[in-house]
């Protein structure tokens, strides 16, 4: 039985303050990894919040969180509907990395070139592996134990972590480093809007994130990454992601992107693996008047085809942005 039932499973059946398990992806032996908090009124999760994702069942850590728009758009429904929601940029345990179900390196920003470079104004785009972000409704916070540690490059120069006295292990964001993650400045880390759509029980779900102006063959671009997440709702009628067709607007020009599957897969959507995510990025000649939208064509187990709607995505930014970057041993 792979992690996620497991664990899927154990959440169902273990009632809150009981000790959660987890099995092995390679061995039927049942290990203890902490206990299951009991609910909140909190709306926002703190930095240093371990939980588990509710989809992709990988363990992750809360480094900081942002109100966002969510446009959202329902089955057999022209309306819109926009709220905000809290999500949350975080880091995953990298013994998950393997089975967590999507590309591990989903996280990208600007920084500056090398000096050679820099005169020009050009910046390169630097990859963060194992960090994801997240809704408020994919967080199922609980508290390791057991001598449980959390094992990512960046989690020792952003959190201090020890376990206590009852064996819980507690963590928290190093003070000297509060004010850089929790100020209210938008920027790379999060999310400018988020688009949902339902087609069919596969959910297409799109965040936005503006990263920046970059000088790319001597003319200004504005840079943006997006990630899409798709999810099976009924997981035990499995679809294959066949074919994306994207389409992107600005200024009267027209761009059309066609290919096979994502990120060179196609993947299988089903019980053992209800969704999945890639993230990529585009670039833009001004900060308005961008639009992108398309369709991903979906195959049943009958092989019958079906087209799923990709949500309509503004791209769009006035604000300055801040490019601190995440700390590392040289920024922390």
């Amino acid at each position: 039985m792979k992690l996620r039932h497991a664990i899927q499973h154990g959440i169902r059946t273990i009632s809150t303050g009981k000790p959660l398990f987890s099995r092995s992806a390679t061995t039927p032996t049942l290990k203890e990894i902490g206990l299951l908090l009991p609910s909140t009124n909190s709306p926002t999760f703190e930095a240093g919040q371990i939980f588990i994702h509710r989809t992709f069942a990988y363990k992750g850590v809360v480094v900081c969180s942002f109100p966002c728009r969510l446009h959202e758009k329902r089955s057999q429904q022209n309306e819109k509907h926009l709220t905000t929601r809290d999500f949350y940029q975080v880091l995953i345990h990298r013994h998950d990395w393997s089975h967590m179900g999507f590309p591990v390196d989903i996280t990208s920003y600007l920084v500056d070139a090398p000096m050679e470079n820099k005169r020009h104004g050009q910046k390169m785009l630097t990859l963060i592996n194992g960090m994801d972000c997240v809704s408020h409704e994919d967080i199922i916070p609980f508290t390791p134990s057991g001598g449980v540690n959390f094992d990512h490059d960046l989690f020792d120069h952003i959190f201090n972590a020890a376990h206590d006295g009852s064996g819980l292990y507690n963590v928290a964001m190093k003070p000297e480093l509060v004010e850089r993650y929790t100020n209210s400045n938008r920027s790379w880390l999060g999310p400018r809007d988020v688009y949902r759509e339902r087609t069919e029980n596969i959910e297409v779900t799109v965040m936005t994130f503006y990263l920046g102006a970059n000088m790319v063959g001597g003319q200004q671009q504005h840079m943006w990454r997006y990630v899409i997440r798709i999810e099976n709702k009924k997981p035990e009628n499995g679809v294959i992601l066949r074919e994306r067709t994207l389409k992107v607007y600005s200024l009267n020009n027209m761009n059309q992107m066609h290919g096979h599957g994502v990120v060179g897969k196609q993947p299988e959507l089903n019980a053992a693996t209800p969704a999945f995510q890639f993230s990529s990025t585009l670039e833009l000649k001004h900060t308005k008047g961008g639009h992108m939208w398309g369709r991903f064509k979906m195959e049943r187990e009958n092989g019958v085809l079906f087209d799923v709607h990709i949500p309509t995505i503004v791209f769009e930014s006035t604000e300055e942005i801040s490019e601190t970057p995440i700390a590392t041993p040289e920024t922390a």
